[in-house]
């Protein structure tokens, strides 16, 4: 899958980049959200909550202590 940057003046859809292929191709035209109405933005606390719990299962803690363990073993050499 190709990805290019497009503008679309509300008619047509104008490439602002170049579009490295000749024959006739099936596009998928993506809209994001408008930027401006849907700016969320989140304290550092906020984004800390949203992402609590998030990694349930995976021992993330342990993985982090025995990274870390590593690190002072290479460290200390």
């Amino acid at each position: 899958m190709k990805i290019i940057r497009a503008f679309f003046d509300g008619q047509e859809i104008k490439p602002i980049e170049p579009i490295k292929t000749k024959k006739k191709t099936e596009i998928l035209v993506i809209f994001p959200n408008d930027i401006e109405k849907n700016i969320e933005t989140f304290t550092h606390e906020e984004a800390r909550a949203l992402l609590r719990g998030s990694g349930k299962g995976e021992k993330l803690i342990e993985k982090l202590l025995r990274s870390r363990a590593e690190d002072i073993k290479i460290e200390k050499r």
